[in-house]
């Protein structure tokens, strides 16, 4: 079975034709499948060169207008790295055969090159790319070996930490980087990372940079192993999450300060645990509340605390207490106060806006700043902090810390207007207090002399009802004794004038006749004056013997009319309403001289109705001054049992008098 022979690419640098047939004759001969092309210039080489790939050059060492060396150069000047054959001479038998052998041997090495080419290529690239990602990523990358020396360093991890890859690599723990503070929590973390105990979210350290500064970082560490498995060191890749690490903490701070001040009744309160919040959160070795005054002519220190007391601090913490400060002096406060805005000095010793900056920097303090407590332009007070590192303005911080300033300047006016409100309502409540003591007072002495009137008025009607029981029984017994006697005398005047045959005998009997009617009247009188009580009947039997009475005694028309059931009522209530009826019907009589009475009494809606309409003159209005004492006496009796009364005029003569009675309760 025959074999396909390689194509072979070939470009022959040789003047005569005749030789470079023999060059490719025996290259078939070799085994290859030559694809020839011959030049015999430079130009012609070149032009080949840049036409196409060729496998091999052969080319003649002497030619008239060109020779093997130059073509030489010329490939090597293009940088190709071809295989390359010279041939010397006139091209024998014996040439062309050993032709065949170099061609392979060449062959062969160029492969070998160009596949070492390619290594170191990919290796090139591969360290390309690595140094690539390495100095993209922002994480620092460090490696150490089985021994705990650093051997390798990241440009982030230099910039990270502030040293320099020199300053790092071949250290050994503890590395410079490891603040003497965290030294023995960094070693126990690396060394459970160290044992396979690593938490699998990574560890969070804190390192050291090389101004001072503190950062957070989370590292995640993974072993590094050989063709084995075997660990052969560790890689560790550090992110920086120190702004994460603040935000959380600041975010913490804010919401302990509003719970803080939710819980506080007062700012002084509220003012040590916001300000031992604020020291831990951002840090700070020395805080300050500052406070206006209560003629708001100065700021007075009410509160002033040390995260980290040290006798230099004391010192200073004694000093600012006793300050009192004035808008616009030299201090942190004083210019808040005056700019009502916050201030941030970096660098103590260069500013000149602290006249006790020196005592400042004897207590190690560098950087500083304060914010007003303030809500819109009614300002509070400032709150003023120092640190011992150099701080640069941080805005983030300011936003932070003005928020908070505002924050308390609201609770402030919030406590402030609660207090004012609590005071007023306070004096209200005194005020509402003194003036109830004095209307209860008021109320008393109108309670007493309602009393008193009641009594009196009681003391009139019974000193009323006693005199004209009087009247009647002097009517009776006095007046009408002697009546009788004068009757007697003038009968017996009569009877004598009779036996004479006088004409004076008619007379007497006449004025013996006017005397007995003047009796018989003054009785009727006595005995109406004084029996005034219903005698246990009930109202309408009581009203319906006033009527008989009255029609009787007084030779009127008086009738009674009694509509609907009426309930039964209480004996002082059908007392005091019978006397009503009767004051208004002898006021009709007397004083109305009417000729037709009608009394009535109905059961109305809640209501007993008792009304007496008569014929006669109109009664004076209740208001009306010249309202006699018997309509006052019949109101007064009205609302002694809580019924209302009303005398009108009964069309256009004649007077109505209504008694309304409220029976809820009574039926």
């Amino acid at each position: 079975m025959n074999s396909v022979k390689p194509t072979l690419q070939v470009l022959i640098v040789e003047d005569s034709e005749n030789d470079a047939n023999l060059l490719e004759i025996e290259l078939q001969r070799a085994g290859f499948e030559p694809v020839c092309h011959r030049v015999e210039t430079a130009a012609g080489l070149d032009e080949a060169l840049n036409r196409q790939n060729w496998d091999v050059i052969i080319a003649d060492y002497v030619m008239p207008q060109f020779n093997g060396l130059e073509a030489l150069a010329l490939v090597r000047y293009k940088g190709l790295d071809l295989p390359f054959i010279v041939v010397s001479g006139h091209i024998t038998d014996d040439t062309a055969k050993r032709l065949g052998s170099a061609v392979h041997r060449e062959l062969r090495e160029a492969e070998v090159r160009r596949e070492r080419r390619r290594s170191e290529e990919t290796l090139q690239a591969e360290s390309s790319f690595r140094k690539a990602i390495e100095n993209s990523v922002p994480s620092g990358i460090s490696v150490v070996d089985l021994d705990g020396r650093q051997t390798y360093v990241n440009p982030a991890f230099c910039e990270m930490v502030g040293w320099s890859e020199a300053d790092l690599v071949g250290a050994r723990p503890p590395f410079i980087y490891w603040p003497r503070e965290e030294r023995e929590s960094i070693t126990e973390a690396l060394g459970k990372v160290s044992q396979g105990e690593a938490p699998t979210g990574g560890i969070e350290l804190r390192f050291g940079r090389r101004n001072g500064e503190r950062i957070d970082v989370l590292l995640q560490v993974t072993p590094l192993r050989d063709n084995f498995s075997n660990v052969t060191g560790w890689v560790s890749s550090a992110s920086d999450i120190t702004q994460r690490k603040r935000a959380e903490v600041r975010l913490a701070a804010e919401h302990a300060i509003t719970r803080i001040l939710s819980n506080a009744p007062s700012l002084d309160d509220a003012s040590p645990g916001i300000l031992q919040v604020l020291l831990d959160s951002l840090e700070m070795d020395f805080g300050a509340f500052w406070t206006m005054d209560a003629k708001r002519e100065t700021l007075q220190p009410s509160l002033m605390n040390l995260r980290k007391s040290t006798p230099a601090l004391k010192e200073f913490l004694e000093e600012s207490r006793r300050l009192s400060l004035t808008a616009g002096v030299e201090t942190l406060p004083g210019r808040v106060w005056k700019e009502n805005r916050p201030v941030w000095i970096s660098d103590i010793l260069q500013e000149d806006g602290v006249n006790h900056s020196e005592l400042a920097a004897k207590a190690g303090l560098r950087s500083a700043f304060a914010v007003p407590i303030h809500n819109g332009h009614d300002f509070f007070g400032a709150l003023e902090f120092f640190t011992a590192r150099q701080m640069e303005p941080d805005s983030a911080l300011m936003n932070m810390m003005t928020a908070i300033g505002s924050e308390i300047g609201q609770f402030v006016r919030r406590r402030t207007a609660e207090e004012n409100l609590r005071r007023a309502h306070d004096e209200l409540e005194m005020r509402v207090q003194q003036r109830t003591a004095d209307l209860k007072t008021a109320n008393a002495k109108l309670h007493t002399a309602i009393a008193e009137r009641k009594r009196l008025e009681h003391e009139l009607l019974e000193i009323t009802e006693k005199e004209r029981r009087r009247i009647g029984l002097d009517l009776h017994d006095d007046l009408g004794q002697k009546l009788s006697g004068v009757a007697l005398m003038i009968k017996g005047l009569e009877v004598r004038l009779a036996k004479k045959s006088s004409e004076e005998a008619r007379e007497a009997a006449k004025i013996h006749s006017l005397v007995q009617q003047t009796m018989s009247h003054a009785s009727d009188l006595a005995h109406d004056l004084a029996t005034l009580n219903p005698k246990d009947k009930d109202l309408s039997g009581a009203l319906h013997d006033l009527a008989d009475h009255a029609r009787q005694v007084f030779e009127i028309s008086c009738r009674f009319n009694a509509q609907g059931s009426i309930p039964p009522l209480e004996p002082n209530t059908v007392g005091q309403m019978y006397k009503i009826a009767q004051e208004a019907v002898t006021n009709a009589i007397k004083h109305g001289k009417a000729k037709k009475i009608s009394i009535s009494l109905g059961n109305g809606s809640e209501h007993v109705v008792m009304k007496i309409e008569n014929d006669g003159k109109p009664f004076p209005a209740m208001k009306s001054r010249s309202t006699g004492m018997g309509l006052r006496i019949m109101n007064y009796r009205a609302s002694l049992i809580g019924a209302s009364l009303e005398i009108d005029s009964a069309g256009e003569s004649g007077t109505l008098v209504k008694c309304s009675l409220p029976v809820e309760g009574k039926k």
